[in-house]
């Protein structure tokens, strides 16, 4: 008996098959040889979007962050290219940022204006905190490369704010929490009554400050300081001021007060004084506190770009004001105007 397996070898190994085995071994090399040729001239669908931006529309991105920060000629100037093969590498900089300019916050504004754009960025910092290397890439080519230089040793000195806010009865419970999650420094200017005192511990928990302000009339009496009353009553209401108000080392006066204009006045501030504390009417200082809400932006920031070198402003502004406008108020650090402390504005002003 046959096997089938020989079967089939006999059948394969015979002439006839053997022949048609070949056969078909061949046509199928040839094919695939075939196929492989005509993938070199079939047409391929190419991207449309191979060239990106053009190094003339990175470099205008680039000048926009610059003058973001308000960073002169003076910080910017043209190097040679790096690489001189490189055709498409058309600008190159070497930029100096100052101290209150940070490699990390400027490349976020970098980020910022190319978001979207079909643009490759790299950057390396080749000397920890002196130097870094920005190269922008788009098309698969490389167009743009700049050497950041931060130089800690120049500050720029374009002002300093610091800010105390009226009224934060009229923020909602939530804006007031996210107000006192932000990072800036800022003084909440308080009516002495029992609610402002419960609440000067979430401002010092929240790292703010607080300054007491004595206005026209204080709805506690405890806190009532008047020219009709003895003298003795006014002491105790100072006593009251500075056993709920412990951490307060400033007390401001409004200027529509009557104590200002009253006979008391003077006693009354000696009597702060030797409790080491200062009395000084908030008109002292640059005050927004009654400027209606739809011209505050207008008259704040005219007000704030004349600030000359050195200078120092206290700002008196509604909470609501500067809450609504804490972005572009964040901002103006980016042109060298430093925030502090109402407190050390205070002591800067060296007001009497």
């Amino acid at each position: 008996m046959i096997s089938s397996d020989s079967l089939l070898s006999t059948k394969i190994g015979s002439g006839k098959f053997r022949k048609l085995f070949i056969l078909f071994f061949a046509l199928s090399i040839f094919l695939l040889a075939a196929n492989i040729i005509l993938s070199f001239f079939t047409p391929k669908e190419v991207s449309r979007n191979t060239t990106g931006l053009t190094a003339s529309e990175i470099d205008s991105l680039f000048h926009k962050s610059v003058a973001e920060f308000y960073l002169g000629d003076e910080y910017l100037q043209k190097i040679k290219s790096p690489k001189k093969k490189e055709d498409s590498l058309l600008f190159s900089y070497r930029l100096t940022l100052p101290y209150d300019v940070p490699v990390p916050v400027f490349l976020q504004s970098i980020f910022g204006n190319f978001n979207g754009k079909d643009v490759t960025i790299s950057s390396v910092e080749m000397i920890l905190n002196k130097k870094s290397i920005l190269k922008i890439s788009s098309g698969e080519k490389e167009k743009f490369y700049t050497e950041l230089l931060q130089d800690t040793s120049f500050h720029r000195d374009n002002g300093t704010l610091a800010f105390a806010l009226t009224n934060y009865e009229n923020l909602s419970d939530e804006e007031l929490t996210k107000l006192l999650d932000i990072p800036e420094s800022f003084a909440f200017l308080l009516q002495p009554k029992k609610e402002s005192a419960d609440f000067t511990k979430t401002i010092l928990d929240s790292k703010k400050e607080y300054i007491v302000e004595l206005t026209a009339s204080s709805p506690n009496s405890e806190f009532t300081l008047a020219e009709k009353f003895p003298f003795v009553r006014n002491k105790l209401a100072i006593n009251s001021l500075m056993r709920y108000y412990p951490r307060n080392n400033f007390i401001f006066v409004n200027q529509q007060s009557t104590l200002l204009s009253s006979t008391a006045y003077e006693k009354v501030r000696k009597e702060f004084t030797k409790r080491k504390y200062k009395l000084l009417s908030s008109d002292s200082f640059t005050n927004f506190s009654n400027v209606k809400e739809d011209e505050f932006e207008n008259h704040f920031f005219n007000s704030v770009g004349m600030m000359s070198k050195g200078e120092v402003k206290l700002v008196v502004l509604p909470a609501v004001s500067f809450y609504n406008t804490i972005e572009k108020i964040s901002n103006l650090k980016k042109r060298g105007i430093r925030f502090i402390a109402a407190s050390s504005a205070v002591t800067r002003l060296n007001l009497k």
